[in-house]
Parts: C-alpha cells; sequence; structure tokens
C-alpha cells in the first residue's frame, strides 16, 4: 500500500512538472519514451541548456520565478516546495504553511506505516 501511494505521488509530481517544464527536461521525457532520431538530434541542442524550476513563491522578484533547479531550496518539513531562496521560503510560508502541515501530516503517516517498529 505504502509503496503504491509513493509511486501514484511520484507520477503525479511528474506530470505537474511536464506542464511547466522546460526544453531539457521535456526533450529528455520524451527521448527516454520515444525512439525516434529527430528527439536524439533536439537533445543534443538542449542538453547543454540548464533545468529550470518555478519558485513557489507567488511573489518571487526573479523574472518568471524561474531558478535553475540545482540551486533551488525545498520545504524540509513536506518536501514538496521549492524556492529559489531562504527570504522567498519564508515570505511563502504564510500561505505554505497549512499545505506543508497536511502534507508533512501524510508523509509521517506513510512513515509510520512504512516502518511499524520505528517510534
Amino acid at each position: 500500500m505504502f509503496e503504491e501511494c509513493i509511486a501514484i505521488r511520484g507520477q503525479l509530481q511528474k506530470m505537474m512538472e511536464m506542464v511547466i517544464a522546460d526544453d531539457h527536461t521535456l526533450v529528455s521525457f520524451y527521448r527516454k519514451r520515444i525512439s525516434c532520431t529527430c528527439l536524439a538530434k533536439k537533445y543534443k541542442e538542449v542538453k547543454s541548456i540548464k533545468k529550470m524550476g518555478y519558485c513557489n513563491n507567488d511573489k518571487c522578484p526573479l523574472p518568471g520565478r524561474k531558478v535553475e533547479r540545482s540551486k533551488m531550496l525545498y520545504c524540509t518539513r513536506c518536501r514538496y516546495a521549492y524556492y529559489c531562496s531562504r527570504d522567498c521560503q519564508e515570505a511563502a510560508w504564510s500561505e505554505h504553511r497549512e499545505e506543508c502541515k497536511e502534507r508533512a501530516e501524510e508523509i509521517a503517516k506513510f512513515e509510520r506505516i512504512r516502518n511499524p517498529n520505528e517510534v
């Protein structure tokens, strides 16, 4: 049951990423699933493009709220929301707090199911 829930959550996150994905992410995703020389050529073009993510803070000062994914920070409590900086994370806390609490409770619940002997 736990593994199924984690798998479903991972699939949902992947689908959400695809909606807002950059060219590098999209081409990489489809290249792994579709054998086509046109995608191999396109991948050569986009592989040097840095993967971008979106800051969870609606008032983020960055253009389009985009930041290089490797430099993003995430909420360590819920592990769901990503931010470009600690300042953005703090600024968005009032809006993120309730969702964070719910997600953290879900994670804790699944961890208890997965590891029933650990306290």
